[in-house]
């Protein structure tokens, strides 16, 4: 049974965030103007902010009643947040999106519903409405049709846009707060997929994903994807995925190298230098943690 707050609350909606004051205001106003929602809560877990966000989330309690804070700073990453947020919830129903994203109008709906017979759920993903040109730059769908495939035929939805119950977090173990930014949720649904969980994929649940729109952040966001991949195999060891001896992976590179768009347009150079830094980052971390590079 679901936990209430005065027989109201539903379901939880949990934001982590660090320094994210000047875009979390889009992410309360998509909150706010809900289609058709059963009464829930907003936790957003701050992981140290510095920056005015306490102010940000003042300001939008008249329109969000059940908005609060929760100190999330008892260390360092959105896994720690999402951990302390979902600790926090009064409710076991968890909805988490990210406080620089923004979620449809029927998200939180479609979500609620889809959790009366299903234990785990992700929705679709959007990239050009917050990115802009910054949307062509990285190797993912603009507007994603299905769950997303990892090793094994393993699927798993995107930690800023899951629905589960509580009972399944607490199964999982929560977030690994070890694990590094950009796979977390896979390590996260491969550990919920050996306990038999699977994610439903809910097409109404939809998420507008903001991608860094400088080209700096960008390439972070895949070196840590890259690290979180290497990571992720060390960890589980995938029977299916065989690691490159040296020779191939030197010849992998060198492919990868001859591969740059030197008569492509500005967006297929930058989307060039993503790739490369999804691989550096794995193989950096690949070395860091003594394991091959899958």
């Amino acid at each position: 049974m679901d936990r209430e707050v005065d027989g109201l609350v539903e379901c939880s909606v949990i934001i982590p965030t660090y320094n994210a004051a000047h875009v979390i205001g889009e992410q309360f106003a998509a909150l706010a103007a809900q289609v058709d929602a059963p009464d829930f809560e907003v936790v957003v877990a701050d992981n140290g902010s510095t920056d005015d966000v306490a102010g940000v989330i003042e300001s939008w309690r008249a329109r969000l009643p059940r908005l609060r804070r929760v100190d999330a700073s008892r260390g360092r990453g959105v896994s720690v947040a999402r951990n302390v947020g979902i600790e926090s919830a009064v409710t076991d129903r968890i909805l988490i999106c990210d406080a620089d994203d923004v979620v449809g109008p029927g998200w939180v709906k479609a979500f609620h519903e889809a959790l009366d017979e299903n234990p785990l759920a992700s929705g679709p993903a959007e990239t050009v409405t917050l990115s802009g040109p910054s949307a062509a730059w990285v190797p993912i769908d603009q507007m994603s049709t299905g769950l997303y495939d990892t090793w094994g035929g393993r699927t798993y939805g995107l930690g800023g846009n899951t629905a589960m119950h509580r009972q399944v977090w607490e199964r999982v173990g929560g977030y690994d707060e070890q694990f590094p930014a950009g796979a977390e949720e896979i390590d996260f649904a491969w550990r919920a997929w050996d306990l038999d969980y699977r994610f439903t994929y809910v097409p109404e649940a939809l998420l507008h994903y903001r991608i860094r729109t400088d080209l700096r952040g960008v390439l972070r966001q895949q070196y840590n994807s890259g690290r979180g991949t290497a990571t992720l195999y060390a960890k589980f060891r995938p029977p299916e995925v065989v690691p490159k001896s040296l020779l191939r992976r030197i010849h992998h590179e060198l492919l990868l190298l001859r591969q740059f768009p030197w008569r492509g347009s500005a967006d297929q150079r930058r989307m060039w230098l993503t790739v490369m830094a999804f691989e550096v980052g794995k193989l950096v971390e690949s070395r860091r943690i003594g394991a091959p590079a899958p």
